[in-house]
C-alpha cells in the first residue's frame, strides 16, 4: 500500500507585488548583511556540546548519538531568528502498512525543505517507523511526524556544525563523550509564562498601529471629504461650524486614535449629506404654498404620515447602501 502527499506552504513562497509599479520584497528576497553573514557564519562552525548531544541503544548494542528535535529547532530560531527561517513538507510517501498478529507496521519517508529568508535553502529526507501499534491511525500518525522531524533535522545539518553537523564526526564524538555535562541551569519561576497576556508585545503591536495610523489618516480624510475644507466651512453657517467643530472634537476625546473615529466621522457626514438630499426635496414644496395647500385638500391625511414613515426607512437605505 502506497500513498503520496505533497504539502505547499504559502508563506515559504515567494511573490512579487506589481500593483504600484515596484517589486515588493517577500520571504526569500532579504539579503544579509555583511556584519549579520558573517556572525551567522562564526556561529554555525561552533560545534555542539555534550548537554546538546543525546543518545540512544540501537541494534546490535551499538550506541547512537543524536540531537533532539526540539533543540536543534531552538538552535535554528536562535542562529537565523523566528522569522529568519522555514520548513515545509514538498512530499510524503507511505511506503508500506503491515498488519501483523493485529499490530501494525508502517514506514513513511517525507523531503522536507528549509529555507533562509535571503533565498538560500537544503532539502532532505527523512524516515519514520511505527511498529507494534495496534491503531492503524495512531500508527500512520507516529511515522508520519517522525519522517518530518528527522528530515527537518537531516535538512538543517547541512547549514554547519551548531545544527548538527558535527555529530557525525566519529573522533569528535569520542572526545566531546569524555567532557562533564554541566548541569542544567535552575527553574526561574519568575520568568516563566503564567498567563495569555504579553504586556510588552501588546504595547509593541499598540505603539506600530499608531504609527501606520498617523502617515495614513490625512490621505484617508481627503478621501472622505467631498469637497475642500473651504468651500465646506463657506456652505455652512457660522452655528452650524461651531456644532460640527463641537461634534468632531468631542468624537475626537471618545475615540482618540482608534479606528472606530474614522467609522463614526464618515457616519456623520453620510447623515449631513442625507439631511441636505432630503432639505433639497422639500424646498419647491415650502417655495409654493398655494399648491402645497391644493395638493393637501386633494390627498387624504394618511399619505403625509406613511411619507413620514418611509422616510427614516430611506435614510437607512441611504446609509446601508454607501457603507457597504
Amino acid at each position: 500500500m502506497s500513498e503520496s502527499q505533497g504539502t505547499n506552504s504559502g508563506s515559504h513562497t515567494s511573490k512579487i507585488g506589481s500593483n504600484s509599479g515596484s517589486s515588493a520584497v517577500c520571504f526569500g528576497q532579504y539579503q544579509y548583511s555583511a556584519d549579520e553573514y558573517q556572525a551567522i557564519q562564526n556561529a554555525l562552525r561552533q560545534r555542539l556540546g555534550p548537554e546538546y548531544i543525546s543518545s540512544r541503544q540501537a541494534g546490535g548494542g551499538q550506541k547512537v548519538c543524536y540531537i533532539e528535535g526540539h533543540r536543534v529547532i531552538s538552535l535554528a530560531n536562535e542562529m537565523f531568528g523566528y522569522n529568519g527561517w522555514a520548513h515545509s513538507v514538498t512530499q510524503q510517501n507511505v511506503d508500506f502498512v503491515d498488519l501483523n498478529n493485529g499490530k501494525f507496521y508502517v514506514g513513511v519517508c517525507a523531503f522536507v525543505k528549509v529555507q533562509l529568508k535571503d533565498g538560500s535553502y537544503h532539502e532532505d529526507v527523512g524516515y519514520g517507523v511505527s511498529e507494534g501499534l495496534k491503531s492503524k491511525a495512531l500508527s500512520l500518525e507516529k511515522a508520519r511526524k517522525e519522517a518530518v522531524t528527522d528530515g527537518l533535522k537531516r535538512a538543517l545539518k547541512c547549514f554547519g556544525n551548531a545544527l548538527g553537523n558535527c555529530i557525525l564526526d566519529k573522533d569528535y564524538l569520542r572526545s566531546v563523550n569524555k567532557l562533564p555535562r554541566q548541569l542544567p541551569p535552575e527553574l526561574d519561576l519568575a520568568k516563566t509564562k503564567r498567563q495569555d497576556f504579553e504586556p510588552t508585545i501588546e504595547k509593541a503591536r499598540y505603539s506600530s498601529c499608531l504609527q501606520k495610523q498617523s502617515a495614513g489618516r490625512p490621505q484617508q480624510c481627503e478621501n472622505l471629504s467631498p469637497c475642500k475644507p473651504g468651500q465646506e466651512a463657506a456652505s455652512l453657517n457660522p452655528a452650524e461650524q461651531e456644532q460640527q467643530n463641537s461634534s468632531r472634537s468631542s468624537i475626537t476625546l471618545a475615540f482618540g486614535d482608534d479606528a472606530t473615529y474614522q467609522r463614526k466621522l464618515r457616519q456623520k457626514q453620510l447623515q449631513q449629506q442625507f439631511r441636505e438630499q432630503m432639505e433639497k426635496k422639500h424646498q419647491p414644496a415650502v417655495s409654493n404654498p398655494v399648491s402645497n395647500q391644493a395638493a393637501s385638500h386633494s390627498l387624504p391625511v394618511k399619505h403625509s404620515t406613511s411619507a413620514a414613515q418611509r422616510e427614516p426607512a430611506a435614510e437607512e437605505e441611504f446609509f446601508a447602501g454607501d457603507i457597504q
